[in-house]
């Protein structure tokens, strides 16, 4: 039965590491502008690109791509949302992975540890 607490402990600890760390991964993205940065300059940009467009003829021109260089398109804003969206999935599942196993490690160890501590009761008395 002792074995069955010493796996516990260490499933708690790997665990709780991946909890911790989905966590983090989770709060740095929703906490980021990195998408809506990108998005509110896209917004803005908006119209310097009708304006290339109009001026240049062609999107395919040369005119065009040097006319809209330094500008963030609305394909940039939906690339960064995505990103962000597939990181805050890559936080979530860790942690959510991280918590279940905690908790299976959590009654592991005091199955194991209080199981042990009654069969050394018993086998004394």
């Amino acid at each position: 039965m002792k074995i069955v607490g010493i796996v516990g402990i260490l499933l708690l600890v790997f665990g709780a590491l991946a909890f911790i760390i989905g966590l983090i991964v989770c709060a740095t993205t929703l906490t980021s502008d990195y998408a809506t940065s990108a998005c509110q300059r896209a917004a803005q940009d908006e119209s310097k690109f009708d304006e290339a467009k109009t001026m240049c003829g062609s999107v395919t021109s040369d005119c065009y791509r040097q006319a809209t260089v330094n500008l963030t398109s609305q394909d940039e804003c939906k690339n960064r949302t995505d990103f962000m969206t597939r990181q805050l999935f890559m936080g979530i599942i860790p942690a959510v992975i991280g918590g279940l196993l905690s908790f299976g490690g959590f009654i592991m160890a005091i199955v194991g540890f209080v199981g042990a501590r009654r069969k050394k009761a018993v086998a004394t008395a």
